[in-house]
């Protein structure tokens, strides 16, 4: 299997995205092998950029393609069930939070603190510490990682250091104790560690989007 992926400022190492974060995160607790190929807009395959519209993260598996880290993790528990991720909550929560990240988007790219835009993000990262009062924790659905946790663990890495980086007074403010103690935990985890990008990458990225 070969896995197409941003390629991080050198053009060769691997970039700052999330969405490949998780993909990866989810091949490495399945236990599969998988060749990561890190793309610029100027080196990725004919193939992707022709028939795929160069969509990253990409997953080719013999004759299937895969793209959207949503799909290619489908795809992934269905060909491969041996090893599952996702448990039978982990739709609710995603469904749940799926707020989140596009709130801390809008936040981190306007340059200006925008207070609306703050107060959103908070909003979203209340819902998270209101649910780990219930999950029974310390992961969201269960006592091991499951795919929820596989999929937002990559945005809290970007969370946290854009926060500690860009708003540093707000780093712990914003961040209630549950919901500090669960990125502390989920974020060293070997699926999520083993395969997170350089903080400087993470800056750099936010850097560029902002406006």
């Amino acid at each position: 299997m070969e896995l197409y992926v941003k390629a991080g400022p050198d053009g060769e190492s691997i970039g700052d995205c999330p969405f490949a974060h998780f993909v990866r995160a989810v091949l490495a607790a399945k236990d599969l092998s998988c060749q990561v190929i890190p793309c610029t807009r100027d080196n990725k395959p004919d193939w992707l950029v022709n028939d795929h519209e160069g969509r990253m993260p990409c997953l080719r598996n013999g004759e299937d393609i895969v793209t959207e880290s949503a799909a290619i993790v489908c795809y992934l528990e269905e060909k491969f069930p041996e090893t599952k991720v996702e448990c039978d909550m982990d739709q609710s929560v995603l469904l749940l939070l799926q707020g989140f990240f596009p709130a801390f988007a809008n936040f981190m790219k306007k340059v200006e603190h925008d207070p609306k835009l703050e107060k959103r993000l908070a909003e979203e990262i209340g819902k998270l510490e209101r649910h780990l009062e219930t999950s029974g924790g310390p992961f969201l659905c269960k006592k091991t990682p499951t795919l929820a946790d596989l999929s937002l663990a990559p945005k809290l890495y970007h969370l946290k250091i854009t926060l500690e980086h860009f708003y540093p007074k707000l780093s712990k403010s914003m961040l209630p104790p549950l919901v500090t103690s669960y990125i502390e935990q989920i974020l060293s985890t070997d699926v999520i560690s083993l395969y997170s990008y350089p903080p400087e990458y993470v800056i750099a990225g936010w850097t560029a989007d902002r406006k």
